[in-house]
């Protein structure tokens, strides 16, 4: 499981590369801006753990896993099966902890979750949910990548075809 080369020394080669947080942390904490945003990312899990809802895997996705100097936060899916959310609503402590669940499962608390965490969520409650995840992220929504961002790019990046995204199985 090693991270591959980038193919044109900005984006990974296209597929889905499995990894380890380990592996995450020694080829992409480069800069101050990614290491404040692995921690926020990282916050977010451990709190999602203590509430009961932690993923089965992970897709990490976005500018986090190009060579951009200063990605605005972590974009990943979740696996999160239904009978995993069911369990941990019935073990809650108390309302509380039940509004937690239900903010992390939400998609209408995208915002809420990158303010907070500086990360986006998107939940996906079974295997082929997160295989479609996958090649959106690999291809694009509309099966084009987006073009690069001149503010916070090089003007030497271009926009690749498809690229690769990060899978971590944490179960």
């Amino acid at each position: 499981m090693v991270i591959p080369n980038f193919f044109d020394d900005y984006h990974l080669p296209d597929g889905i590369h499995e990894c380890t947080m380990e592996e995450i942390e020694e080829e992409f904490l480069f800069s101050g801006t990614r290491e404040k945003k692995w921690k926020q990312f990282t916050s977010m899990l451990f709190r999602m753990e203590e509430l009961g809802i932690k993923p089965k895997k992970l897709l990490i996705n976005g500018s986090f896993v190009t060579r951009r100097e200063n990605p605005g936060d972590v974009d990943f899916a979740a696996l999160i099966p239904p009978e995993i959310i069911i369990e941990a609503l019935k073990k809650a402590e108390d309302d509380h902890d039940i509004s937690g669940i239900k903010l992390f499962i939400g998609h209408e608390n995208q915002l809420a979750l990158r303010n907070l965490f500086g990360a986006h969520l998107l939940v996906a409650d079974n295997e082929e949910m997160l295989n479609e995840w996958s090649m959106i992220f690999i291809k694009g929504q509309s099966g084009k990548l987006r073009e690069p961002d001149p503010k916070k790019d090089p003007e030497w990046v271009r926009r690749p075809d498809r690229k690769g995204i990060l899978q971590i199985t944490l179960e």
